[in-house]
């Protein structure tokens, strides 16, 4: 992380950070690219900068630095990258010509690049074989294009750094769609990188061609069809910075064949061209916004911080902006493990499936701080209803977000680490600390009044007796991936998450079958570190071919199945909705309904991975032990019944009053 000084401008408020709505300059755009509001935004700020200035104490540690790309302003056209230190030891010499492959290997070498997840084909089989010249990136070989495309998601989100996968053209290329659409969703730094046919050939439907430039440009953050094979090192040095930099996301580089087959001398020192983008990136909070954030805090009686996926990379100042506040915590389901599950200013999660405390905590709060959310319907329910009686201070570093769905009464546009090391500086200043006793000790009182609970019938498992076990046994240490559905949410509950990036599941797009290939990019990621796998079959059975990979790469992946045999969570809603109507929601094979459907002992079997299957409550602790006890990977069937539903629940579009906290699917409504 870089160490510098910052300067918090003592203006307020500036145009930057109004509400979305209310500033149309600041409207999602696709980049770079030449916006009509372009000279209005620089009337705006020409005006902010006539202000007189004064410069605040210096505050540490700033801007976390997203990329290993140092960049710097030339001047007002272009920005110039840095060169890279001459350590940098290329295969080739400096006049030496070469593919233009091989220029793709290399920018990715001089972007730290260690790993790719790539499945090669016709139009990407170039970079392949340049791959196998490089001796710093190895190649993880998922068996099927969207298991890459969640490898290197589970590889980005446990590690912080942006991953890279590389897919063929066409089918090759559209297999991406799901994991760019999540990635864009959960912010992800991702770079994908896809073979095109022959430039002469594109738009003449040729063998496997797809317009994938096209196909995804609503779904990436930006996107890059190369047809100069001397634009490869500026346009992958641009991709990596805008993956990495402000609202993280995925970026996608379609290459035409020809284009990697050809001879060139590369210019690693050619200019970027991003001034317009960097131009848009927050600025640093100035010191009038931070104190009228710290003047709402010390006129509340009952805050709540409400935290997502953008506090992950401010773990520290948050715990210490608690610290120095008092304030309770929910996070959503993206923002587990920024602040810590275990400690007692946490309310857990909030939202349809949160906690009561943590829901009454929002719905009675008269100061809610939303740092690093984009209050998404799972969370807020009703919005007319949601926190209706508090003041909103929402912090984001995507102005897009603010004012979107509910409209703040201060917003700031602004990177979180920064803002709340700028908070924490100011509270150190202060005599004072507030003073939130009585709500702190009324939050408690619901805590005890409405702890999550589940029943225990007979011999069955509850799944979330086997989440607790699993938490129990690993202390809590492991990197926790998971599918979509009912299993993720009893992850989310019971399993406790103290540091950012020990949490991995598909939030925003919800894609099952995320599960299984994410644990593969995190155990890759993360060496010697516990990474076990929540799934439900329904998710697992959507990539299972990548039980392979973890075998072949020797991944030691747990693979903790709650089984089930239906899709737990739509059977879930047809109990409570739908008069329990069963709707192609069973999994298993109805003419041998007894049976166990499919048998997911001999599918590790084919792969020579170790396995077993415990169905009664007494032997839950003793398999659980055996799977993380076992050297490599291991796969464990847990059955569960599926009358289990996920509690609480707030309906779809309700409010905190009608929160369901009891029945399941032994019941009728």
């Amino acid at each position: 992380m870089a160490m510098v000084s910052l300067k918090l401008s003592p203006i307020f408020p500036g145009p930057h950070c109004m509400p979305a709505k209310k500033n149309p300059s600041l409207q999602k755009v696709l980049l770079p690219v030449n916006v009509r509001h372009e000279g209005k935004i620089r009337a705006k700020r020409g005006l902010r900068h006539l202000a007189d200035k004064t410069t605040a104490p210096i505050v540490e540690s700033a801007l976390q630095e997203r990329s290993e790309s140092a960049v710097e302003l030339k001047n007002s056209s272009q920005t110039s990258v840095k060169s890279l230190p001459s350590s940098f030891a290329s295969r080739y010499a400096d006049s030496e010509p070469r593919k233009g492959a091989d220029v793709i290997v290399e920018a990715l070498e001089r972007e730290g690049v260690e790993h790719v997840f790539a499945y090669p084909g016709g139009a990407s089989m170039e970079i392949h074989q340049a791959l196998t010249r490089s001796k710093i990136i190895k190649n993880v070989l998922c068996r099927h294009e969207q298991g890459e495309v969640f490898a290197a998601e589970g590889y980005a989100r446990s590690t912080g750094k942006v991953a890279v996968c590389i897919a063929t053209s066409g089918p090759g290329a559209t297999n991406l769609v799901s994991g760019l659409a999540d990635a864009l969703l959960d912010s992800i730094p991702l770079v994908a990188i896809t073979g095109q046919v022959p430039r002469r050939m594109i738009g003449t439907d040729a063998f496997q061609e797809t317009p994938i430039v096209e196909v995804t440009r609503s779904i990436t953050k930006h996107n890059y069809l190369i047809m100069d094979v001397d634009d490869i090192p500026r346009v992958i040095r641009e991709a990596f910075y805008l993956a990495a930099s402000g609202r993280p996301g995925p970026v996608l580089v379609d290459i035409p064949k020809d284009v990697q087959q050809q001879m060139t001398v590369p210019d690693w020192n050619k200019a970027i061209k991003l001034h317009s983008y960097i131009e848009r990136l927050p600025k640093v909070p100035q010191i009038s916004q931070l104190e009228q954030i710290l003047r709402f805090v010390f006129n509340s009686s009952k805050p709540v911080l409400y935290v997502g996926g953008g506090c992950l990379n401010a773990s520290q100042e948050l715990k210490e902006f608690v610290d120095h506040t008092g304030i309770p915590v929910a996070s959503t389901l993206m923002g587990l493990g920024s602040f810590p599950s275990s400690h007692e200013k946490s309310l857990g999660m909030l939202g349809m499936h949160g906690t009561v405390y943590a829901n009454y905590a929002v719905d009675k709060a008269d100061l809610l701080l939303a740092f690093g959310v984009r209050f998404d319907d799972r969370v807020t329910g009703k919005l007319e209803s949601f926190a209706s009686r508090a003041s909103i201070v929402h912090i984001d570093i995507d102005p897009a977000e603010i004012g979107k769905n509910k409209q703040p009464h201060i917003s700031l546009c602004a990177d979180m680490p920064v803002a709340l090391q700028g908070l924490n500086y100011l509270m150190k200043n202060r005599d004072e600390r507030p003073d939130f006793r009585a709500w702190i000790d009324e939050l408690e009182e619901q805590k005890i009044k409405w702890p999550l609970t589940y029943q225990n019938f007979e011999e069955a498992i509850p799944p979330q007796h086997a989440i607790q076990l699993l938490y129990e046994l690993t202390h809590g240490n492991a990197i926790i991936t998971t599918g979509v559905g009912q299993h993720q949410m009893w992850s989310a509950q019971w399993f406790k998450y103290d540091r950012p990036r020990q949490w991995l599941t598909s939030g925003g797009l919800g894609a099952m079958g995320f599960g299984l290939p994410a644990a593969v990019g995190a155990a890759v990621g993360n060496p010697g570190v516990t990474v076990v796998d929540i799934d439900g079959d329904g998710s697992f059975m959507m990539n299972v071919q990548e039980l392979a990979t973890i075998k072949v790469e020797n991944l030691p992946v747990k693979i903790m199945i709650l089984n089930n045999q239906h899709l737990g969570m739509v059977v879930q809603w047809e109990d409570r909705f739908y008069k329990a109507n069963r709707a192609h929601t069973y999994l298993g094979d109805p003419s041998q309904e007894c049976e166990v459907f499919p048998d997911f002992l001999k599918m590790a079997e084919s792969c020579n991975i170790p396995a077993a299957r415990v169905a009664d409550k007494a032997h839950i602790r003793d398999a659980i032990a055996t799977m993380l006890e076992t050297p490599g990977p291991y796969l464990l069937d847990v059955i569960v019944p599926h009358q289990e539903h996920v509690l609480p629940m707030i309906p779809a579009g309700g409010s905190f009053k009608e929160i369901i906290t009891e029945g399941d699917g032994r019941t009728s409504y």
